[in-house]
């Protein structure tokens, strides 16, 4: 792509006028290092532009998807062409998939025990593919710490929420590691939720078996349970395991869950910020299903049919949320 081109490639973008195959043209010219820091110092004169409306932003969430579906894979640290080393800690980010808050990333961190963290931001998901062959998708907002593997043990740690799909090894059990629990797989696919402000964690097993390791007590998982960690006790229900691990997909899917919670993940989904405005209102219920590829307004729209909020604009990424009282009862 040329210069001009590029640069008309972007003013379009911003003002939500680009057709669908040039997100993939975009996409492409933002592996180059000179476009990126381009698109860079545009987003920042943009981020404030009166033109900067839904569409710029819908446009942000649509090359998103793309640079998500760009797959990063993960590389020997001694590739000297993947990695830059600085001293003993080296903090690179993958090309192809940094622009600002409209792409997701990974930032590797090399140390001396070989250590890689794996990060995304709100508004960002990442695909993480580990040598020996397992793959973990990253929801928005959420920490991956990779270790190197031996020949009998593989172990991971997790703040947030993934998706894993284990590569089946029976010689060396695979672990994930949260603040509250362990879980240890042979080979299978499961979804954790380990946010450490929602007061819970969850793992559902999609198929294979796990045993999730809590303090005092062990729990073997079969295919369509759901376990749920909270205040140092748990339940397991049969649940949709589909439905858990539906955000890969940009689809959610939530069962009487507190509005306080929903708002959170708007937040990281949308990279957002939402105050509640009547504070008593953070407990209120909410079921429902939604895609991330609709704007914010958009779900909060579908959200109001169902759940009697009010909501406005009080900046560019501001909103702020009233929950309607009736007879002073919720």
């Amino acid at each position: 792509m040329e210069e001009l081109e590029f640069k008309e490639v972007i003013y379009r973008y911003f003002r939500g006028q680009l057709a669908d195959n040039e997100y993939e043209l975009l996409t492409e010219a933002l592996r180059n290092k000179a476009n990126r820091e381009y698109f860079e110092i545009a987003k920042s004169e943009w981020e404030n532009h009166p033109e900067l409306d839904e569409l710029g932003f819908r446009n942000i969430n649509r090359l998103t998807y793309h640079l998500n579906n760009s797959n990063s894979t993960f590389r020997d640290p001694k590739v000297q062409s993947i990695w830059v080393k600085v001293s003993r800690v080296a903090a690179i980010l993958i090309l192809g998939l940094v622009i600002g808050s409209a792409a997701s990333y990974l930032l590797f961190i090399k140390s001396k025990s070989e250590q890689l963290v794996f990060e995304t931001r709100r508004g960002e998901k990442s695909l993480v593919k580990l040598p020996d062959g397992s793959e973990i998708w990253l929801n928005a907002r959420s920490r991956l710490v990779y270790n190197t593997f031996s020949a009998h043990h593989r172990q991971v740690e997790l703040k947030g929420e993934a998706f894993f799909k284990v590569a089946h090894n029976a010689d060396a059990p695979f672990v994930v590691k949260t603040n509250e629990c362990d879980v240890e797989v042979l080979g299978t696919s499961f979804n954790i939720m380990a946010y450490d402000e929602f007061g819970r964690k969850e793992i559902t097993l999609l198929d294979g078996r796990v045993n999730v390791i809590m303090k005092g007590a062990n729990q073997v998982l079969a295919p369509g349970q759901a376990l749920i960690l909270k205040d140092l006790s748990y339940v397991v229900q049969d649940v949709n395991s589909l439905e858990s691990a539906g955000w890969v997909d940009n689809k959610f899917n939530f069962k009487n869950i507190p509005l306080s919670e929903l708002m959170k993940r708007l937040e990281n989904w949308y990279d957002v910020d939402i105050t509640l405005e009547n504070k008593t209102g953070k407990d209120l219920s909410y079921s429902g299903t939604f895609k991330n590829e609709e704007t914010i307004w958009q779900v909060l729209d579908a959200i109001k049919v169902y759940t009697p909020i009010e909501y406005k604009k009080t900046n560019l990424r501001q909103i702020q949320i009233t929950v309607q009282f009736k007879n002073n009862h919720l």
